[in-house]
């Protein structure tokens, strides 16, 4: 009888081993199943924050896009708004005066090397309607004369 009873209480301390083991080995699955999780979460958080950082270099690129067009929209304005104001070329020195104010405004240094000028003003020729010999003689007192520029706002004004 002494054996059967150290049978059984060693029976029930190895179930009861075996128990706590099982469920420690649950618990520690879980764990790992949980570090697991956490693991994909921070892949996630890590991709959305690429994902975030592209769409604002996206955004960042079509601002300083936007902030290009805007100058030439401005120079384009002015044009439009000096011819329609303006009927003679007596005084071309106003209207290069105020081409270097919307240069300015607009942070352009050297407007009068920059092509994108003078295919703003030729846009602005073309949407005051101005052609033929008049549009010659404007381009050619806007430009001094430069076959450059010239090419550039008859390029404006085509587009």
């Amino acid at each position: 009888m002494v054996n059967l009873c150290h049978t059984k209480t060693l029976y029930f301390a190895v179930l009861g081993v075996s128990t706590v083991l099982f469920l420690n080995g649950c618990s520690i699955s879980d764990s790992v199943g949980s570090i697991s999780d956490s693991s994909g979460s921070i892949a996630k958080s890590s991709e959305s924050i690429s994902d975030s950082s592209t769409s604002s270099s996206k955004s960042d690129e079509k601002d300083k896009n936007t902030g290009d067009n805007t100058y030439e929209n401005d120079v384009q304005d002015f044009t439009v708004t000096y011819l329609r104001t303006n009927s003679s070329l007596t005084n071309q020195n106003a209207f290069m005066e105020g081409i270097s104010d919307v240069a300015s405004q607009n942070g352009i240094v050297d407007w009068e090397a920059n092509p994108k000028t003078y295919r703003a003003i030729g846009k602005g020729l073309r949407k005051a309607k101005i052609s033929g010999t008049q549009y010659d003689l404007y381009k050619r007192k806007f430009t001094g004369g430069d076959v450059g520029k010239m090419s550039d706002i008859q390029e404006g004004y085509d587009r």
